[in-house]
């Protein structure tokens, strides 16, 4: 199938997406998603913009509350996915429910369940939109990654992400140091991409004093944690893992819209967990099947050697996640319920940034927790 739903979340109120999968290069111009009522009245449509990445010779695109013709759907409405010819591809619902068109550019079609999901989950097609499994750990958009230069804590001190190597043990927040299995580089091009899928900016102090202790460039779907540890703490009601493009309506992070190309590092270890990298706490890789399905057969390979087969088809090699992932719109939902009101704690309230003291502080840290795992 040139075109497929690849990825979709229809059960979580206002912080629904769908991701569609074409043919790298192919001319989508044309191409449109349209939502359908229960009663098979069209509801919106939507058009391609640009994708959000490049991952086994397709190109993504993802659609959510911020796209233009969204409507919000569940548990009774179908999504149709139309070529540039007008062609119906893929007409999908949910939960063993079918949806007549009438009207609209699937007029006449009934569409196909595709499956059922509890909340956090989404439902991912990994044979071109054949069949659909559930995802426990929903990964909008393409690989978290940190860009060359961001500081991750060590046992050694803050080590230089892309000197990172298999064996070097990183600071985690659950678990004390752990061991890296695997790391990985790859460029990515932003001259065709839509602007949420650009590098993200988290400057120095975003989530207060040395929060990063300096400047954080990740990709737009690196997590970031929120709800607890200073950052963004009062903001939401418990610890989840926020991707950073839906966090760029907060003080301090934004996107780069000026950067061309990227040379991204990321790497993973035994189990996902939520490291130091410039003194702010994200995430190291989580390897879901989205993630290692957009790899090349020869990482693949290499992955299944390090970490073994998944415990089954859609868990993560190294799952669960840290925290609960939280889709991009249920970020924006409740940072748009707050805004306005005074947050302690934020940018305009840190005070100066001295970065090479935050460097030595943080070298300081490190050491001490170093001596501790020594002792413990």
């Amino acid at each position: 199938m040139p075109a497929y739903i690849s990825e979709i979340v229809y059960n979580v109120s206002q912080y629904n997406f769908i991701e569609v999968a074409v043919a790298a290069g192919t001319d989508v111009s044309g191409y449109q998603v349209a939502i359908y009522d229960g009663s098979g009245v069209l509801k919106g449509t939507m058009s391609f913009g640009s994708p959000d990445t490049t991952i086994a010779r397709s190109d993504v695109y993802s659609f959510d509350e911020g796209t233009t013709g969204w409507y919000q759907f569940g548990t009774s409405e179908a999504i149709a996915l139309i070529d540039g010819a007008g062609n119906v591809v893929q007409f999908v619902s949910f939960e063993d429910k079918t949806v007549t068109a009438s009207g609209g550019p699937a007029d006449g079609e009934t569409s196909t369940s595709i499956g059922y999901l509890d909340t956090g989950q989404s439902l991912e097609s990994t044979d071109d939109g054949s069949s659909y499994q559930v995802q426990a750990s929903p990964n909008q958009g393409t690989i978290p990654c940190y860009a060359p230069g961001t500081l991750i804590e060590t046992s050694r001190g803050p080590e230089r992400v892309e000197l990172l190597v298999p064996g070097d043990m990183v600071r985690t927040l659950d678990h004390g140091f752990q061991p890296i299995r695997w790391v990985s580089r790859r460029a990515q091009s932003f001259e065709r991409c839509r602007r949420d899928a650009q590098p993200v900016l988290v400057k120095a102090g975003a989530f207060g004093p040395d929060q990063p202790y300096r400047d954080l460039v990740v990709s737009a779907q690196h997590r970031l944690l929120v709800g607890g540890r200073c950052q963004l703490e009062n903001r939401f009601g418990a610890e989840a893992l926020a991707p950073a493009k839906s966090l760029t309506a907060t003080a301090r992070i934004r996107f780069m819209a000026g950067k061309k190309s990227m040379i991204w590092v990321h790497f993973a270890c035994a189990r996902h967990g939520i490291v130091y990298a410039n003194g702010c706490l994200s995430e190291s890789l989580l390897l879901g099947s989205m993630v290692v399905n957009g790899l090349t057969r020869r990482e693949r390979k290499a992955l299944i050697g390090c970490f073994g087969p998944a415990p089954s088809r859609d868990a993560p090699l190294n799952g669960p996640p840290a925290r609960q992932c939280l889709t991009p719109g249920a970020v924006r939902r409740v940072l748009a319920q707050g805004r306005g009101e005074k947050r302690k704690g934020m940018a305009t309230e840190i005070p100066a940034w001295d970065p090479d003291l935050a460097v030595e502080r943080h070298k300081a840290e490190s050491l001490r927790a170093s001596l501790l795992q020594d002792l413990a």
